[in-house]
């Protein structure tokens, strides 16, 4: 009965090791590598996205490592789903492109380019989790170009329409909505989180 369990407990272990290790060969480029303190530990984190160009979809994983004391790096977070695809259908028309990924003063930034716009989104390493403390959005709707500005943090929200030509501002909307939870990382999608 324990030589079974044995067997059992190492096929597991080899199923999962090879597993995980032919899903990480999948992303076979490096899309973005940065490096900053996100957990306000005075070590120096590293953020990597990586992308899988072999497919006509073109996904991409993106990891978060923490530093540790000794120097080296513990794994805390790997998603599939953080980063949008950058052929989202498949046939070389570029939809979303990750334009770029920073850390500034221990929160992570995403910018991603759309054809018509962009969204950026701000996490920071909070409750045990990073969470979105921020949303930026821009688009170039017909006839004026839509902004929209989303502190979760505080719930101040600014809905702003200005002109093409003119300038001019044709509305401007200031609100108050908290959010409670704060969305999580773990559970993020890009265009889930479009308010």
């Amino acid at each position: 009965m324990k030589n079974s369990f044995l067997y059992f407990a190492f096929t597991l272990f080899i199923f999962v090791n090879f597993k995980s290790q032919n899903s990480n060969d999948l992303f076979n480029k490096t899309v973005f590598e940065i490096k900053g303190d996100l957990n306000k530990d005075n070590l120096i984190d590293m953020v990597t996205v990586r992308e899988n160009s072999k497919s006509k979809y073109n996904p991409y994983q993106l990891e978060i490592k923490f530093k540790n004391a000794n120097g080296g790096f513990t794994s805390v977070f790997l998603s599939d789903k953080a980063v949008p695809n950058k052929f989202p259908y498949g046939d070389g028309r570029t939809e979303v492109i990750l334009e770029n990924l920073e850390i500034k003063n221990g929160v992570l930034i995403f910018s991603n380019q759309l054809i018509r716009g962009r969204l950026t989104h701000k996490f920071r390493f909070q409750n045990g989790n990073f969470e979105l403390i921020g949303y930026t959005f821009h688009n170039a709707s017909q006839g004026f170009i839509e902004y929209i500005d989303y502190n979760l943090s505080t719930g101040k929200k600014i809905l702003r329409k200005t002109a093409y030509e003119t300038d001019k501002v044709l509305s401007l909307l200031e609100t108050s909505e908290k959010i409670n939870p704060l969305p999580k990382l773990q559970d993020f999608t890009p265009f889930d989180f479009m308010y």
